[in-house]
């Protein structure tokens, strides 16, 4: 591969002086964030620049040529990018400041060039399809030839907030020292981020060299992620269609998008589950090569992603209860969402992805409910790990493959992996929950029970503050003395020692004796709580035992299989 490879070290900004770069459109879209990226490489080059000019090493870009001989980049784009935003922010300085001449040469070493065919100016750094347009018109060109381009995606606010972190960057310094010096420092940072910012420039002949390049980087830990190698294969594979194959790329991103930040962690999530359901059980290493396996041509490759374009919509729904996509469906599965996001279980979420894709409207609401009463009889018992994911998988998978079309087909194949009655009842009677939010959870769906209110493991969304009380104190006073203080430790969290209580009563209990709090639970609207008004004598561990074992009865009508 040696052959294929030009070489060469030299500084960013003259990199971009030299030629026209394009980030094809199977690359990801910007993703620097303004207080951690942007931040590091403006004082990373300036700590250089003071320190005796000392070169700045910025590492590999690695590019290819395309048919027209305009080199595309494989990795490279952040930097590339920010450095571009750079050198834009300093010609919009020099604008303010009438400075034309400076303005001219920045604008035709490092921003623009002429394109004889089109008889027009192009930018030196074009972006994927998704960002290009916004970048061109809210950083490349001057203020007054800009045309309103509004953000959309998440990527356009962050190349928003990083050009305006370097504007303020240069206001700052213009601020603390004067108009004539930072003049003389930003010409200084043009000249420094052309000779001695350097990067490594590789560029291979063909884009298969490149593919491989790209890999053998990321194997050596360079800065490519696993999702960005899917999307380039299937990018690859697509061949002649791959618009069609961006096109579903770029919705299947806007769909994860609506979910959260971390676009990386969030999207190999999205793949694994994806992969889960056509494959089985499948572990985030595995996600690449499941994929290959999947999209071998180009009709697989397109297959494939169809099907990743149609999941995405539902992942992004499966964890938002507020989704339009439930607007048909009963109310119980908005509330079974909630109540899954509350419990913070994920191994299950390939196979709620899998329901709420598969599954009617009705079978999605009894189907997610039992979701909800798995996972707490798996979470009573501290499973975790390998059990549940190969059982949810094969589940997932058979409900892709037809082989389960309903929820009472699908409590048929979780007979062999969910949790008997008799296990649960046995665990649930020595239970302890530190986590406030699980306990507060776990006793007001039992509350529902003691209630018989239909539906007791969904709880609806209430303005009441709802706290959480230790009957048997966490520091234990002269009138809880009748406690030994070894024995108190291993009973503090478990549920028979917790009530609920509306927020301000429990404060008003504190650390009080139990005969003092008895006033207190009598008063309490809780069903539950109001019962130990009722206890005689002091609160002891005999006491929590036996209550719990109360509430472990009605623990199996409330998470039944």
């Amino acid at each position: 591969m040696q052959d294929d490879i030009e070489f060469d070290v030299l500084g960013i900004a003259e990199m971009i002086k030299r030629d026209i770069l394009t980030v094809p459109s199977n690359q990801r879209e910007y993703s620097w964030t303004k207080d951690l990226q942007v931040k590091n490489y403006l004082q990373d080059i300036n700590k250089a620049i003071l320190n005796e000019k000392q070169s700045y090493f910025l590492g590999t870009i690695v590019l290819t040529r395309n048919q027209k001989n305009i080199l595309e980049i494989a990795d490279g784009q952040q930097r590339l990018a920010t450095t571009t935003m750079v050198i834009a922010a300093i010609r919009d300085w020099f604008v303010t400041k009438g400075l034309a001449k400076n303005v001219q040469a920045i604008e035709n070493h490092f921003l623009s060039s002429y394109d004889m065919a089109k008889d027009d100016d192009i930018s030196r750094l074009t972006l994927n399809l998704d960002d290009n347009d916004f970048f061109i018109h809210n950083v490349v060109l001057k203020k007054h030839n800009r045309k309103k381009v509004n953000p959309v995606r998440r990527s356009h606010h962050l190349i928003a907030a990083a050009f305006g972190s370097i504007k303020e960057y240069i206001e700052a310094i213009e601020k603390q020292n004067g108009e004539t010096y930072t003049k003389q420092y930003l010409i200084e940072l043009i000249e420094f981020l052309k000779v001695k910012v350097r990067v490594v420039k590789l560029v291979v002949k063909n884009e298969e060299t490149a593919f491989t390049l790209f890999e053998t980087l990321n194997d050596r830990g360079l800065k490519t992620s696993q999702a960005d190698l899917v999307k380039n294969h299937l990018f690859r594979m697509a061949a002649n269609r791959l618009d069609e194959a961006q096109n579903l790329w770029s919705s299947l991103k806007s769909s994860i998008e609506t979910i959260s930040d971390t676009d990386d962690d969030i999207t190999m999530d999205f793949l694994r589950a994806g992969c889960v359901i056509m494959e089985g059980i499948t572990t985030k290493k595995e996600v690449f090569q499941k994929i290959q396996d999947l999209s071998k041509n180009k009709s697989q490759a397109l297959h494939v992603l169809s099907i990743l374009e149609e999941l995405s919509k539902v992942y992004s729904a499966i964890l938002n209860p507020e989704h339009q996509r439930w607007n048909d469906y009963p109310n119980d599965v908005r509330e079974s969402i909630s109540i899954m996001n509350l419990l913070g279980v994920t191994q299950i979420r390939p196979l709620m992805l899998c329901i709420g894709m598969y599954f009617n409207e009705k079978e999605t609401g009894s189907a997610f409910k039992k979701l909800i009463s798995w996972s707490v009889r798996f979470m009573v018992l501290g499973i975790r790990g390998g059990r549940l994911d190969e059982g949810y998988s094969k589940l997932a998978n058979k409900i892709y493959k037809k082989e389960i079309r309903n929820t009472s087909e699908l409590k048929k194949g979780a007979e062999s992996i969910v949790i008997s009655d008799s296990e649960f009842q046995t665990n649930f009677e020595v239970a302890s929950v530190g986590v406030e939010k699980i306990a507060r959870y776990y006793l007001r769906a039992l509350e529902n029970t003691a209630r018989n209110e239909p539906n007791p493991e969904l709880i609806p969304n209430s303005n009441t503050v709802i706290n959480l009380e230790h009957i048997m104190p966490k520091s234990l006073a002269e009138n809880w003395s009748h406690i030994n203080p070894d024995a108190a430790q291993g009973y503090l969290n478990r549920l028979g020692n917790l009530v609920l209580m509306k927020a301000g009563m429990n404060d008003k209990a504190g650390n009080k004796s139990f005969e003092e709090k008895q006033k207190f639970y009598k008063d309490s609207s809780f069903q539950l709580t109001n019962q130990l008004g009722e206890v005689k004598g002091n609160w002891g561990i005999k006491n929590i035992e036996e209550r719990q074992k109360k509430l472990a009865e009605l623990a199996l009508k409330t998470w039944t299989l």
